[in-house]
């Protein structure tokens, strides 16, 4: 008797956390992204997603820079002063998007200029 209590309680809290965990990452996903953001926070939040994410949360790139490779055109888009260098309130003038296949393959920042 007891370990079916144990069992039911034990599906229970699985279930709680996987439903909590799951608005936590739409909130996250709908939110207003305040710039400029946090360097891990930034990865975090960026890595994997599509263009049209980019597009929401950053808006219109500065520049497109289209180059082409053997696997076809590889787009950076390029953004000024939006991510903060570590734990400081100072920030990268530049951060440059991967973009191939519609999807971020590379995100880099720097205080160099990205031509």
């Amino acid at each position: 008797m007891e370990q079916n209590l144990m069992k039911k309680f034990l599906k229970t809290v699985v279930i709680s956390a996987f439903i909590a965990l799951f608005s936590l990452n739409i909130a996250y996903s709908e939110e207003a992204l305040a710039l400029p953001v946090g360097e891990f926070e930034f990865v975090k939040m960026f890595s994997g997603k599509d263009s049209g994410f980019v597009r929401e949360k950053l808006g219109e790139p500065a520049e497109i820079v289209k180059r082409e490779n053997e696997s076809g055109t590889v787009e950076f888009w390029i953004y000024k002063n939006i991510v903060k260098v570590g734990n400081t309130d100072k920030t990268y003038k530049y951060t440059q998007v991967g973009i191939i296949n519609n999807y971020i393959e590379t995100l880099g920042n720097t205080n160099r200029s990205p031509k």
